[in-house]
C-alpha cells in the first residue's frame, strides 16, 4: 500500500508538458491500464498464480500471503509501465524505467516465493534473495537518479511508439501462451478464458476509441489547413490592396514633385529619383512576399494558370505536362502549388539540377501531381522541415505524398489528392 501510494504521489508530482489531457485520452489510458493487468494476470496465473492457487497452503494466512505479493507486485508494475508510456517528456522517464527494472526483480522472487509457500516447501532457494537485493537496490537507485529539467511547453513531433503498442505486447504474450498450451494439448482452464475474454473486448472497445480519435484528429488538421490557407489569402490582400498600392501611390507622388522641380536643381532631381526607386524595388518585394504568403494567382487562374506562372519564374529549365480541366478545389490546388513550388526550390538551391518535368492529371476520382528533376538525389527529407510541412499539408486533405531520392539519380515527389474530399 505505501508502495502504491508512492507511485501515485510521484505520477502526480511529475512536471507537467503541454495541455492537459483530453477525456478520449484518458479513456484510453484507462482501457491501455486494465488490458495490460488483464494480460499480464493471465500469463501470472498461467506460470504462479494458478498453480499456487490449486496446490492451496498450511492456512489461509499463509495462502493469502502468498497471493497478496504477486498480485500487488503486478498492479505496481503496471502502474509504472503505464507512467513510462504515457510520459509526455523524458524528464522522469530514466528513473521510472529503474524503478519498474526494481519492481520487476522483487517480483519474480515473490512469485517463485508464493509458489514454494504454496507447495509447502520447508526453505526457500537462497539464490531468491538476490532478486530482492536487487529488486531493493534499483528502487534504492531510482529515488536518487536526478531529473532533469525540460521546457514548459515541449513539442513531440515524433510519435510516441512506446504509447501505441503499449497494450499489444502483453496481448502478444498471451496469444503465444494459448499457442504454446494448444501445442502441448493442455487446456485453459476457465480462469484464463474468461479473463482472455474480457482482455479482447475492452481492446475492441480500445481500438473503436482509436479509430475515433484519429477520425477527430484528421478532420481537425483539414481545418487548421483550411483556417491557416483563409488566413494567409487575407494576409496576402491587405499586402496587396493595401501596403503595396500605397506605395505606388506614393512613388506617383514623388514623380509629380520630382517633374515640378527647376531643372537647374539636378541634385533634388537626383534624390527624389533615388527615393522613387526605392519604392520601386519596394513594391516588388512587397509583392514577392505576398506570392510567397499566399498564392493569389492559384486563386485568380487556377492550378494550370499558376504552375505556368511557376515554370516563367523557375532558374531551372522546367517541363509542364498538366491535364486538368477546370478548377479543382481550392484547398487542393493550393496545396498541389506548395508541393511544386518547394520541390523547384530545393531543385534550384540543392539538388544542381538542369531540367526538372512537373506532371498533372486528374485521373479515378484523384488529382496526380508529380515533379521529377535529373539532379544528384541523395536528397533526405528528415534533414528539412520544407517536406514534412507538405507532407502534413497533403494528409490534412487526405492525400498522400511519397518521395524518392536515389544518390546520382534525381529526385521525385508523388503527390495523390483524393476530389471528393469536403
Amino acid at each position: 500500500m505505501f508502495a502504491l501510494a508512492a507511485i501515485i504521489c510521484y505520477a502526480a508530482d511529475r512536471p507537467s508538458h503541454g495541455v492537459p489531457r483530453h477525456r478520449s485520452g484518458q479513456l484510453v489510458m484507462l482501457l491501455d491500464g486494465l488490458i495490460v493487468v488483464g494480460a499480464l494476470f493471465v500469463l501470472t496465473w498461467a506460470t504462479t498464480l494458478g498453480p499456487v492457487v490449486r496446490a492451496g497452503a498450511a492456512t489461509a494466512f499463509a495462502f493469502s500471503i502468498a497471493i497478496a505479493f504477486p498480485v500487488a507486485n503486478l498492479l505496481l508494475t503496471v502502474i509504472v509501465i503505464l507512467l513510462i508510456a504515457t510520459a509526455s517528456s523524458a524528464a522522469n522517464r530514466l528513473p521510472l524505467i529503474i524503478l519498474g527494472a526494481g519492481l520487476f526483480c522483487v517480483a519474480v522472487s515473490d512469485s517463485v516465493f508464493a509458489y514454494e509457500v504454496s507447495a509447502g516447501a520447508p526453505s526457500v532457494p537462497l539464490l531468491l534473495n538476490a532478486g530482492y537485493l536487487a529488486g531493493l537496490a534499483l528502487v534504492a537507485i531510482a529515488a536518487l537518479t536526478p531529473t532533469r529539467k525540460t521546457p514548459r511547453w515541449e513539442v513531440r513531433p515524433d510519435a510516441r511508439w512506446g504509447y501505441l503498442l503499449l497494450p499489444y505486447v502483453p496481448i502478444a504474450g498471451v496469444g503465444v501462451l494459448f499457442i504454446v498450451q494448444w501445442v502441448r494439448g493442455s487446456h485453459s482452464d476457465t480462469v484464463q478464458v474468461v479473463v482472455g475474454s474480457v482482455v479482447i473486448a475492452l481492446l475492441i472497445i480500445r481500438q473503436a476509441v482509436t479509430l475515433v480519435q484519429s477520425a477527430n484528429l484528421v478532420a481537425s488538421r483539414a481545418r487548421l489547413v483550411l483556417a491557416a490557407d483563409q488566413t494567409r489569402r487575407q494576409l496576402e490582400r491587405d499586402l496587396h490592396d493595401g501596403v503595396q498600392q500605397r506605395l505606388i501611390s506614393l512613388a506617383l507622388s514623388i514623380r509629380r514633385a520630382e517633374a515640378d522641380v527647376p531643372p537647374e536643381l539636378t541634385q533634388l532631381q537626383q534624390q527624389l529619383s533615388t527615393v522613387v526607386a526605392g519604392l520601386t524595388g519596394t513594391v516588388d518585394d512587397v509583392r514577392e512576399i505576398s506570392r510567397g504568403v499566399h498564392p493569389a494567382i492559384v486563386t485568380e487562374g487556377g492550378l494550370r494558370t499558376a504552375l505556368r506562372a511557376l515554370a516563367r519564374r523557375s532558374a531551372v529549365p522546367l517541363e509542364l505536362d498538366v491535364h486538368v480541366d477546370g478548377r479543382q478545389p481550392e484547398p487542393i490546388e493550393v496545396a498541389a502549388y506548395y508541393v511544386v513550388a518547394e520541390a523547384l526550390t530545393n531543385a534550384t538551391k540543392y539538388a544542381q539540377a538542369t531540367r526538372v518535368h512537373v506532371g498533372a492529371q486528374v485521373r479515378g476520382g484523384y488529382l496526380h501531381l508529380s515533379v521529377r528533376d535529373d539532379g544528384i538525389g541523395g536528397a533526405d527529407p528528415k534533414r528539412g522541415t520544407g517536406l514534412t510541412g507538405l507532407t502534413d499539408r497533403v494528409e490534412a486533405l487526405g492525400g498522400t505524398l511519397t518521395f524518392d531520392s536515389p544518390a546520382g539519380q534525381g529526385t521525385r515527389l508523388q503527390a495523390d489528392f483524393p476530389l471528393d474530399q469536403p
